[in-house]
């Protein structure tokens, strides 16, 4: 009878294991982004989705100047040409885990200059264990205002293999 006994046992422990892990994690506090130098003024600052360190600086695509965005609002579509130059500083980003297969991006941007930025767009992209891109995730504000902060919350990510995140684009645009 002890030899059926010990299956059980290794399950059972093998259970509480998992579940020590699952509530670290979903109890985790934010890990807080380590200071860096002002990186290149062509490029977004990409983070380690589990350490938060900065990994590398990404380039921003070519655009030509005055790139149009048509932005869908419950009254129609607004232009949006993207600004020239802005000062924000990204201040921490964290994943949160709603449920095994469904998770937000949540995180925080400070308008660092003394004039009020009509539209921010950030584009996430989505990675597996792996590292292979996944999707992508999306959120925006309009009109932030001079030295205030955005917290914000990306749509849920109903991907059981998502794993980490890293920014794609960040979109700055001025309206009308």
């Amino acid at each position: 009878m002890n030899g059926h006994l010990l299956p059980v046992i290794l399950s059972i422990t093998a259970i509480c294991g998992i579940a020590i892990l699952l509530f670290s994690a979903v109890t985790a506090d934010y890990i807080p982004l380590p200071s860096f130098g002002i990186p290149p003024q062509n490029s977004v600052p990409v983070f380690d989705a589990a350490q938060y360190q900065t990994q590398t600086s990404v380039e921003k695509e070519d655009v030509t100047p005055g790139m149009t965005m048509y932005v869908q609002r419950p009254y129609g579509y607004i232009k949006s040409t993207q600004a020239s130059q802005v000062n924000l500083s990204i201040i921490k980003t964290d994943i949160e885990r709603i449920s095994k297969s469904t998770s937000v991006i949540k995180g925080e941007i400070k308008n660092l200059d003394e004039k009020t930025i009509d539209l921010i767009v950030i584009t996430f992209n989505l990675y597996n264990a792996d590292g292979d891109q996944i999707g992508n995730a999306y959120t925006s504000i309009d009109y932030l205002a001079p030295k205030s902060t955005w917290k914000f919350v990306t749509d849920p990510i109903e991907r059981s293999d998502f794993q980490f995140e890293q920014y794609g684009s960040i979109y700055v645009g001025v309206f009308g």
